[in-house]
């Protein structure tokens, strides 16, 4: 079927945010072990940056009713789909999981064998803890590679959504509101917790409404149903812009229905209409939205904010920069119609620069899966190779983080964002394009078709 390039193009945003969020992280702990009370660079709206997987999980329910929106609905076409899905999510994520057990063994995180001597035999802890990582089967810890617990609440996704593919397609509405239903009246019932430990907490989780929006949003898109997208994409870039600038310290609310509500909901709007503006031909739309956003942005970064600041002072750093953002919107938009009425050829010299830049980052949607399991190691092996350096040279002030000045800071956050990106790239095309070749090959052959 046809793929949306747009859509593509947010998933590379919201891996390029998870990764701003784990520098981040590292940075600070960069800071802290040189002894020094410098704040870190990567700070205000990027300290919410764990929005991507928000972002990631509208995303997926978008696409799995997008792709399965021609199918006649049954058990060949449940088999299929789950069949596609889990040699897409499987194969990468035992790539990256063993790249994590080996540096924990190697770190002494997790040992193979147990404390007497003797080697993980089936009836030891370690020994479930490991085929639970591996078959992302919900455990109390966190799996052996950390990120792995959003992958969990995916293979959930899937398995229900493969049940609901068995409904004829216009109980699909239905099916996913009492879905909806069910997750609200187990939050009344005090069943969810912040993380999902177990089958019953992972199926009441409250992100599984971020993943029901996706899907709510791809079945008024499939509908045809649209309604000012260009308007929405304006209202729903400033709102998420916010809702990043607004988020303070984590708590059991924003770690479960705070997340889904200011980060979910604005998200299943930007989906709902950068969709339907690829749909309709009409991305010209994403240039204003984009001004607004970097404004927005590049005026709340100047208030130099962190999770623990007072609330006040986020809530009037959002309010000036979102009134900055809309006036960008409204400003470009006022230009782009001058020049559409005198210099229309200005606007069609520009339209390379923005599709190569949608290009590119659309490229990055492309391994955005592989971005997102591997950067962690790449951010690591930025982190050594500065540390390894800075003790042979002179070089402190650019590779010592936590010394005065913004050198080292941006060293550190250029350094990993390459690597990261180079890490996604690498693995997209050793590990996930190939094995992607290999079982949609498998998957014709079984199912005779393919979705």
């Amino acid at each position: 079927g046809m793929k949306l390039q747009s859509i593509q193009a947010l998933r590379g945003i919201a891996a390029l945010l998870v990764v701003i969020y784990h520098a981040r992280a590292l940075e600070i702990a960069g800071i802290a072990r040189g002894g020094s009370s410098e704040p870190a660079l990567i700070g205000g709206l990027f300290a919410s940056g764990f929005a991507g997987v928000d972002l990631f999980f509208v995303v997926s329910g978008f696409v799995m009713v997008w792709v399965t929106r021609d199918v006649l609905p049954g058990r060949t076409t449940s088999a299929d789909f789950l069949f596609a899905r889990v040699t897409r999510i499987y194969p990468v994520w035992w790539a990256a999981a063993t790249l994590g057990l080996i540096y924990m063994v190697l770190s002494g995180g997790v040992a193979l064998f147990n404390s007497s001597g003797a080697a993980i035999t089936p009836d030891t802890p370690e020994y479930q803890y490991l085929w639970k990582s591996y078959l992302l089967v919900p455990q109390a810890e966190y799996p052996v590679l950390l990120i792995g617990w959003t992958l969990i609440h995916e293979v959930y996704f899937y398995l229900v959504f493969a049940l609901l593919l068995f409904l004829p397609r216009g109980a699909l509405p239905y099916a996913l509101l009492i879905w909806g239903i069910a997750i609200v009246g187990a939050s009344l019932a005090g069943l969810p917790t912040p993380i999902a430990k177990d089958l019953l907490t992972l199926a009441v989780h409250p992100m599984t409404m971020e993943f029901i929006f996706g899907a709510t949003v791809g079945l008024v898109v499939t509908s045809g149903l649209f309604w000012r997208p260009g308007i929405v994409l304006m209202v729903a870039t400033l709102w998420l812009v916010a809702a990043l600038g607004l988020q303070g310290e984590p708590t059991p609310y924003t770690l479960q229905w705070g997340r889904v509500l200011e980060i979910g909901l604005p998200c299943a709007l930007l989906i709902y209409a950068v969709a339907a503006l690829d749909v309709q031909g009409r991305l010209a739309w994403l240039v204003p939205a984009l001004v607004g956003a970097v404004l927005s942005i590049f005026v709340f970064q100047l208030f130099e904010l962190v999770p623990a600041s007072p609330l006040d002072l986020r809530q009037g750093a959002v309010i000036l920069s979102t009134l900055v953002g809309g006036i960008g919107i409204l400003v470009t938009l006022w230009i782009g119609w001058l020049l559409g009425q005198a210099r229309p050829g200005w606007l069609l010299q520009a339209a390379p620069l923005w599709r190569g830049l949608l290009g590119a980052t659309t490229r990055a949607g492309d391994w955005s899966y592989s971005i997102y399991l591997f950067h962690l190691f790449a951010l690591g092996i930025i982190q050594r190779l500065m540390l390894r350096i800075e003790e042979e040279g002179s070089l402190a002030t650019y590779l010592r983080l936590g010394t005065t000045g913004i050198g080292d800071n941006l060293v550190f956050l250029i350094g990993g964002l390459v690597a990261a990106l180079l890490a996604g790239w690498l693995g997209y095309v050793t590990i996930e394009r190939p094995s992607v070749f290999v079982f949609n090959a498998l998957r014709r052959k079984l199912f005779r078709r393919s979705l």
